[in-house]
Formats: C-alpha cells, structure tokens, sequence
C-alpha cells in the first residue's frame, strides 16, 4: 500500500466511504454524524456537477447504518457511525447489488467488466472517448442486479441502490455530450485502489 493510503476495512462495503477513509479524510472507526455528512458534502461539491448533497439524508442513513435497535440508535447518534462495522447492517444488501467488491470487499473484475456491458461509448468535456453509464444505463444496471439476486434478496434492496450509483453519478459522474455518465475506467480506480478522481482530489489540497 503507498504511503499516502490508509487502511481500510474489510467490513466498511461502501466504496465511496472506503475511499474517504483511504485518503484520509475519514476514521475507519467512529465518525460524529455532522463530521461525516460534512466531508461528504464538501467531496461531493469537487466533482464536474458541484453536486449540493443535503445534510439531513445523510445524516439519518447513517444513524442507521449499525442497526436499528433503539440502543444502537442512541450509541450512533452519541458516538458517531463505525465505518468498519458497516457490513451485515441493515444497508447491506449481502450480494445483491452490484458484487464488484464481494463479501470481503475484494475488488472483482469480472463484475466491473459485467458493468461496463450496460454502459456505452461517451466523449468527455475534453473529446476523449470511454465506456461509460448514463442514470438510463445504470438503472438498467441495477434491475438486472435485482433480478439476478432472486431467492437472496429483499424488497428494500432495490430502494437501497437507488441511494448508490445514482448519488455517485451526481457526486462523481463526468458531463458528457448528452448527459452525465460514471466512468467504468473512474470506477475502476474507486473499487480497486480506492482513489477518488484526480480532478476531485486537487480542489480538496
């Protein structure tokens, strides 16, 4: 691992969050809920969209995120979200979403490749070509991902992927000539070595 990456958990799934926690501007432990909404919000605000996340949602998803419990319910709100006990909560669809990082948050190729079979040919700002996904294609992405988990999966699953590439599509997505679309190559870079874009890293110093 470089120098300049910190550890993340196996237990954290959110590879967004891993990247924050990668780059240093998260614990992989307990994170205050207004410090996490804040970071998110201010990472959001690097990308091509000056993407304007609200706090609140932010907030109640991650209060949440540890289970629901009253007791901890009151644990999170006091002490903050443990980002490296994530998995097996109640936001974890369990292999029913995209499996790109599987159950040991280890980076699987094949299905990042199954991915970019949804996506298409985009030319960026600049007039570079790539394989990318329009909120058309990802939403066809995560049907196909709902109805390959049939037998393992629950009704909230599909509501709770609306909560992730979407968002990471306002948050990181590249204007395109058409639309906004996720780069697969981007993608690649967050699941796997848990980098966020360079053009969202230099606004960040």
């Amino acid at each position: 691992m470089p120098e300049d990456r910190k550890p993340v958990s196996p237990q954290n799934p959110c590879p967004f969050l891993r990247a924050l926690v990668a780059e240093g501007l998260l614990s992989d432990q307990y994170e205050p809920l207004k410090h996490l909404s804040d970071t998110i919000r201010t990472v959001a605000r690097t990308g091509d969209g000056t993407a304007e996340l609200h706090a609140t949602p932010i907030i109640l998803i991650a209060l949440v995120a540890n289970g629901l419990s009253p007791l901890q319910l009151v644990r999170t709100r006091v002490h903050g979200v443990h980002l490296s006990a994530l998995r097996g909560g109640p936001l974890d669809k369990k292999g029913a979403g995209s499996g790109i990082l599987d159950q040991s948050s280890r980076f699987d190729q094949s299905q990042l490749d199954r991915m970019a079979t949804f996506g298409s040919e985009k030319v960026d700002a600049n007039g570079n070509t790539e394989i990318g996904l329009n909120l058309a294609e990802i939403t066809k992405f995560m049907n196909a991902n709902f109805a390959r988990a049939k037998g393992r999966r629950r009704l909230i699953d599909r509501r709770l992927m609306d909560g992730e590439f979407p968002i990471l599509l306002r948050v990181m997505g590249k204007q395109g000539r058409d639309a906004r679309y996720l780069s697969i190559a981007e993608l690649k870079t967050l699941f796997a070595e848990r980098r966020l874009p360079e053009r969202m890293l230099r606004p960040l110093g």
